[in-house]
């Protein structure tokens, strides 16, 4: 162990991570023996933005993620031609570029960083960093020196960088742009309701689902905006030339930039964007490769990759946004519902509620899902003390 971390409840001033609705819990502090679930932040931000209660977002993604992992797994590594049918193939150019080597070009996306009246700098101090995020650092500023991301600053700004672990071992660098985002007005471009999206699929007998390399990488900060998001290391300060995740915009400056992109084709009813996943669906796969091109066409014109280990290309059944999609049909996902089979038996009502947000998104597969959970859901009131009973699990 390399030190000990305290950890409390996140205050409202955490912004796009705090929850609009009341948390009953959220005025209660952390004890000893309270579970702490971790979570990919990339992944949460993805769902979080369409669900009022964040605990059932978090749930969702953070139980599954390890049986979705084992189950990738599994899965051998192919080639490129094993992976996009020959009718794509012309396009090899746009499934190829693995290193990000020059930066984007300007376009009327570049993401805007509008400050409030009350705005004035702030300089954080750096945080510590063990012998490993060290090396990961001094790489990190290395590549993305060298790529264009980030350039040295003299910003009067300077926002914390850290460190978290990714599930496969390796450290995820993170930009704290938290007391920024409490001084950035908020863009309030929305981005689509899963629901919606999942029902324009009925119907649809092939589908293929496209994953943006990059993502937020792809957009450039607006010019002169770059010093607002400047970062403070051990090694200097710096401030990136694209969008980083974690700005407080992000998600909707990208949709909106998907969305203004692939408008016709979104509006002909054939396609779906949720940030950087692309679902195109059709009922026939001569139609299906039309649109498809269409797709692969305006991504290479707008200098825009795919990463082909993580695109399924004409699939008679699909997993989307968390659920499996197929001809007039949309079910529960296999590894998730796994997920809630096998998960732990709650010993405090922050256990719980984690288990009820879990179930909460797939409840309109379940018959009476309320009354069912109605006993649950009282144990999570604040004026209840705890007593989970087996009789309470069927």
């Amino acid at each position: 162990a390399l030190g000990v971390i305290d950890f409390s409840r996140c205050p409202d001033s955490c912004g796009t991570l705090h929850d609009d609705e009341d948390d009953p819990l959220a005025a209660e502090g952390l004890e000893p023996g309270d579970r702490i679930f971790a979570f990919d932040i990339e992944s949460y931000a993805r769902f979080d933005m369409n669900y009022r209660n964040t605990l059932h977002t978090r749930a969702f993604q953070m139980h599954a993620s390890k049986i979705a992992e084992q189950k990738a797994s599994q899965e051998k590594e192919k080639t490129f031609q094993e992976r996009v049918p020959s009718a794509y193939h012309d396009f090899k150019d746009i499934f190829d570029k693995e290193e990000f080597d020059q930066l984007p070009p300007r376009t009327p996306y570049d993401h805007a960083l509008e400050l409030t009246k009350e705005f004035k700098p702030i300089h954080m101090k750096n945080y510590p960093m063990a012998p490993a995020e060290q090396e990961a650092l001094d790489r990190f500023l290395e590549e993305n020196l060298r790529s264009g991301r980030i350039r040295p600053s003299k910003s009067p700004m300077a926002s914390p960088f850290f460190f978290i672990k990714k599930k496969d071992g390796s450290l995820r660098p993170v930009q704290d742009y938290r007391k920024l985002n409490d001084m950035t007005i908020k863009n309030r471009y929305p981005l689509p309701l899963i629901q919606e999206l999942l029902d324009k699929l009925k119907g649809a007998r092939v589908f293929t689902k496209l994953d943006v390399r990059w993502g937020y990488n792809n957009v450039r900060i607006k010019e002169g905006d770059e010093w607002k998001a400047a970062f403070t290391t051990n090694r200097g300060l710096f401030e990136p030339m694209v969008m980083f995740f974690g700005l407080t915009n992000s998600p909707a400056t990208f949709q909106a930039m998907m969305n203004t992109l692939f408008r016709d084709l979104i509006a002909s009813g054939k396609v779906v964007i949720y940030l950087d996943d692309i679902l195109i669906f059709t009922h026939t796969l001569e139609e299906h490769r039309d649109i498809v091109r269409q797709v692969l066409k305006i991504l290479r014109d707008n200098h825009l990759y795919l990463k082909p280990e993580k695109c399924n290309f004409e699939q008679s059944s699909i997993e989307y946004l968390g659920m499996i999609v197929e001809e007039g049909v949309i079910r529960m996902d296999p590894a998730k519902v796994a997920a809630i089979s096998d998960w732990p038996k709650p010993t405090k009502k922050r256990e719980l509620q984690s288990f009820l947000g879990f179930c909460n998104f797939y409840h309109r597969f379940i018959k009476d899902f309320s009354k069912i959970a109605r006993p649950l859901y009282n144990l999570t009131k604040k004026d209840v003390p705890w007593h989970y009973e087996s009789s309470l699990t069927r």
